[in-house]
Parts: structure tokens; sequence; C-alpha cells
């Protein structure tokens, strides 16, 4: 049998030959030529997380090709990335910071006096009997007298019932004990309060307390208060019974009538806006003066920082109530009287009625706001309403009893 012979043939390509034959890119993932024109750069990007939520389990979390390697790209990519949970840390950081510094500030006893322990309230016998309550072996000055609604109220605090004297309550003693005990900040209602309010909610109640402008009042307008003016005919004889004068007599007296009452009104209504702005400015001078003891005695910095501020927000207070005083003693000189006849009435509310507008928008220069002061200036301003009365209304100052 004659052998066939078979001839096999084998064409080899070289390296750079191979290159320009051979597509060794991944199309199924993207296709280049697509992402250098863009045109489906939505469908690769769908496809690629496709392709990863497939994927998201058998990828591991930690390597070269893991998700721990996506997730720093990306972030570092994205840059100045913060993550949610880091502000957390560091707010939870602050408040662990906040009450280590509480505890440890409990954790050390209160300073306490040798004789007079923290509780315990003290009257110097001779100054005024003046009241202070033992806070930290500091006497801290209790406003008011044993009468006053916070001394009645701390008085209870401490556990004595409503009959109880105020002897009973008290240690009395001489000044130089007082003097030789360091003093401390004042004693008000707000340290009976227990919650200690921040500088925004105590600059709130100014406002609140004291929210008032004369020059949009219209009551403070004597022209609103209108005088009664009738025409007496020539022929009109008071004396005379001849037919209309009894009409005239009638339309004079209903005039006289009208015309006292609407002075009395007026006036009233200027009395009690005196006597409210007067105590306005009283409290805002007895806030300044408790600021510019708790600068001074605070028991700690903060507390010292924080009176500063209120006593800076207080001072505008003090001045639109000053100010509006003036503006007060202006009309007021119109009607001080209180017995005012029917003339009287009548030409007063006319003079004030004359210058009201010029008493109202004339600026309130330094002397006149200088006339007042301390709660305590000023009450010669006001002839006929006792003011000094309205000085311890609220029980600060004045002796004990």
């Amino acid at each position: 049998m004659a052998q066939e012979r078979i001839r096999l043939k084998k064409k080899i390509y070289d390296k750079t030959s191979a290159g320009d034959l051979l597509d060794n890119s991944f199309s199924e993932i993207i296709n280049s030529k697509d992402f250098i024109s863009n045109t489906n750069l939505d469908n690769n990007i769908n496809r690629l997380f496709t392709l990863y939520n497939d994927l998201f389990y058998d990828i591991p979390k930690i390597g070269q090709q893991s998700h721990t390697t996506l997730f720093q790209q990306s972030r570092d990519y994205i840059g100045d990335y913060v993550d949610s949970k880091d502000e957390e840390i560091e707010a939870l950081i602050d408040q662990i910071v906040d009450l280590e510094q509480k505890l440890s500030n409990q954790d050390q006893p209160n300073e306490e006096h040798p004789f007079y322990r923290n509780g315990s309230i003290l009257v110097d016998r001779e100054a005024n009997y003046n009241i202070y309550y033992m806070d930290k072996a500091t006497r801290r000055k209790i406003a008011g007298n044993i009468s006053s609604e916070l001394f009645l109220d701390l008085k209870a605090a401490l556990g004595y019932k409503k009959n109880d004297s105020w002897e009973d309550a008290t240690t009395i003693v001489s000044p130089s004990v007082i003097a030789s005990i360091p003093p401390g900040p004042d004693f008000g209602p707000e340290d009976l309060g227990g919650a200690e309010t921040n500088v925004e909610e105590e600059i709130a109640t100014f406002a609140d307390s004291f929210n008032y402008n004369a020059l949009q009042d219209g009551q403070l307008n004597p022209n609103n208060y209108p005088i009664t003016e009738i025409t007496i005919p020539d022929w009109y004889n008071p004396n005379s019974y001849a037919p209309g004068s009894t009409s005239i007599r009638n339309q004079i007296e209903e005039a006289k009538i009208a015309n006292v009452s609407n002075y009395d009104k007026y006036r009233e209504y200027l009395v009690n806006r005196i006597k409210i702005v007067w105590q306005s400015e009283k409290r805002f001078e007895i806030l300044k003066d408790k600021y510019n003891n708790d600068i001074e005695y605070g028991f700690t910095q903060e507390e010292r920082i924080k009176a500063q501020t209120l006593k800076e927000a207080v001072r505008p207070k003090i001045r639109q109530a000053q100010e509006t005083l003036v503006y007060y003693k202006r009309l007021w000189i119109f009607v001080k009287n209180k017995s005012a006849n029917s003339a009287n009435a009548k030409s007063l509310m006319l003079e004030a009625q004359a210058n009201f507008e010029d008493n109202i928008n004339t600026p309130v220069t330094d002397n006149e706001r200088n006339e007042y002061g301390g709660w305590e200036k000023g009450t010669n301003n006001f002839p006929n309403i006792d003011l000094a009365g309205l000085t311890n209304y609220t029980g600060e100052g004045g002796n004990l009893y």
C-alpha cells in the first residue's frame, strides 16, 4: 500500500502582529470606543453597578481588590468627606468632657464657714437689718426685707412654716461679723427657681418686660381726648329765662362735664404709664446692680462673663425707660393738678394739645436723661404722683420693719 504524505503548515505571528489582530480589552464591561465617545456612558454606569450589586457579597472586605479599596478611592476622590458619625462622636466626646467636669465639681464639697453653715440666713443688727444667705462660705445679700416675697419663699424653702417668726429662721449678728465673711453674688428670685437661664433667655425677658415706645402710643396724644366747645349766641343771658335759654344752659353744662371727664381720663392714663415705666426703670437698674455684683463676686469665670454680657444688654433698656420718662415729664406738666375745674380743664387740655407735637418730637437731651437713674432720682419731676412709695414696691431696700 502506497504511503500518502500529508504536508502540515503552521502560521506564526510575532508579538507586534498579534497585537494588531487581537482585541485584548474587556468589552463585556466597558466598550473603550463608546467610553471615549461618551455616547453610552449612562448604560455603562448602569452595567457597572449591576455587576457591582451582583458581586457585592463576593467582593472581599479588605485587600487590593476589595470594598475597603473602593471606599478609600471614592472618599479620596470626593475630597473633604465628613462622616456624620464622626460629628456625633465629637459631640458625645464634648458631652463626656462636660459631664466629667460637672462630676469633678460635685466631688469637691462646698466650702463651709466654721460657724455659719451654708443655707443659713444672717441678719445685720445695725446696718438697716440687711439680710444675707450663706452659700459656699460667702454671704449673699438678699434683696428686700422680712416682708418681701423673696425672703418668705426662702424661709419656706428652708423648711420653716408660715407662722414661724423671722427670728426663728435667721441669725442676728453684728456688722463686724458680716464684714469678716467674704461677699458673694447677690441672692435673687432666680436662685430659688433652680433652673439656670442662659444669656439669650434672660435677654429675652428684657424685651418682654419693656417693649413700649412712647412715640407710637396714640393714647398719649391729648388730641384723642377732644375738648367740647359750644357757640353761645349774643342774646344769651345766663340769668334770663327767655325761650331757648334753658337749652343753651344745658349745652354749657354738658360741655363742662365732658371736658373735665376727658381731662381726668387723659391724666389717669398718663399716671398709670408713668408708674409702669418708673417701675420698669427700677427693675433694670436693680438688674444692672446685680450684674455688677456678679462680675465682681461670681463663683466661676463663666458666671462673671455671663454677668458682663447681661450688663451690656440691659444698658439700652435703662436708657429707653429713662427717655420715656423724659417724654412723660414734658406731658405731665399740663395735667399735674387733679382737681381741675371745667375752665382749667379746658384751657390745660388745649395747651397740652397745642404743645404735644413739639414735646413728643423734640429729641431727648443728655441733661434730661440724667435726671433719672438708680430709680430714685427724678421723683420730683412728677408732682402729685407718689413715686417714692413705689421705691419699696417689691421690697428692695428699707428697714427690716
